[in-house]
């Protein structure tokens, strides 16, 4: 069989959505040497073999024009002249007039499908965002109600807001949490005065409210505690003499702070909440966001304790609980049946 992955919106710099990309690469390399694969990128990311063979349209990288048309207008001939069997897209677009006999679409991007805030394309801060759950979003559920392919989501609420929005038979949608890695080490006593925030500097991650948090705790006489957000100085305009900017960490760095720190998590928009589940697997205090995927994701999870995305207050009453050992972690895990599965098991599902 003929395989086409198109992801041309991936690159190195895009965090968490080339990372997508790299993972599902290595699955394919190290897994299927049988079928022949074509990666449509914008960049020649990575090493081709005698089946998996990288085709590069650096164009598409340059211009969100040139790539919309491509994808609603000019990409249907160019991709099947390679005469694909299964035609796989990475990023969240059905590609529009594709021959293929399966189409199958990774639809990882929450934000036009959210309905707890709209972004405002007048705020300076919001604009990207505006433009992605707005405009973005009409191409893809447009895109989607067209094609009727197969559609990949990572949770049950995205399920959900994907029926209620894009006229898609329920069967086409298939649920699967990816597959976390953990990095195991020597388990170090907990600091019940550490926190820890992996996250972006996006609005939506709502680093205000751990300052905010902070600054109420500071108010009470409680100063003996600090904060570590993942973040550059310059990326919040934002200050706090507990919380500490420490920039970008490698997933080895990452996992350090887990076993010695508790991990907020006041994000509320969210396809799946990595850190969530990376947390939980190592069995740490978890202080989160009431959202649908905060619930789903840590539904039998009982070190997880919840708080309103926009309430400081609780956010600082479940801190100082943890300050003064009123919480504490009980021993127990997210247990491993319920980690997911890998990108390309469940492609091979669909099949």
């Amino acid at each position: 069989m003929i395989f086409l992955v198109n992801d041309t919106a991936a690159t190195p710099e895009a965090g968490g959505v080339y990372s997508i990309l790299e993972d599902f690469y290595n699955e394919v390399i190290n897994n299927d040497s049988k079928n022949k694969w074509f990666f449509l990128l914008s960049g020649k990311y990575f090493r081709e073999t005698d089946n998996v063979k990288i085709i590069v349209r650096e164009d598409l990288k340059k211009s969100k024009l040139k790539r919309f048309i491509f994808e609603c207008f000019s990409g249907k001939k160019f991709i099947n002249n390679l005469n694909p069997d299964v035609f796989i897209s990475l990023q969240n677009i059905s590609t529009i007039g594709i021959k293929a006999k399966k189409k199958i679409v990774y639809l990882h991007q929450p934000i036009p499908f959210q309905k707890l805030v709209k972004f405002k394309f007048y705020k300076k801060e919001e604009r990207n965002l505006s433009f992605h759950q707005q405009l973005v979003g009409s191409v893809i559920k447009y895109s989607l109600s067209k094609e009727k392919p197969f559609v990949i989501v990572q949770t049950q609420w995205m399920k959900k807001a994907v029926l209620s929005q894009v006229k898609l038979p329920k069967e086409k949608i298939y649920v699967a949490h990816p597959k976390v890695e953990i990095i195991e080490r020597t388990k170090k006593s907990l600091n019940n005065r550490s926190f820890f925030y992996p996250a972006s500097s996006y609005i939506y991650k709502n680093h205000r409210i751990i300052f905010e948090a902070a600054n109420l705790l500071e108010r009470e006489g409680i100063n003996d505690f600090k904060i570590y957000l993942t973040l550059q100085k310059g990326q919040l305009p934002l200050r706090n003499n507990n919380i500490f900017y420490i920039g970008h960490l490698n997933r080895t760095e990452v996992f350090k702070y887990y076993e010695e720190s508790i991990l907020l998590f006041p994000s509320y928009i969210e396809s799946f909440g990595l850190p969530l589940i990376e947390a939980a697997l190592k069995g740490d205090i978890i202080l989160t966001s009431k959202t649908e995927f905060s619930r789903e994701l840590l539904n039998h999870y009982k070190n997880a304790y919840y708080f309103d995305y926009k309430n400081a207050g609780q956010l600082a009453s479940l801190m100082k609980k943890v300050i003064n050992g009123e919480i504490k972690a009980d021993g127990s895990r997210l247990q491993v049946n319920e980690n997911g599965e890998s990108l390309l098991s469940s492609i091979k599902n669909l099949l």
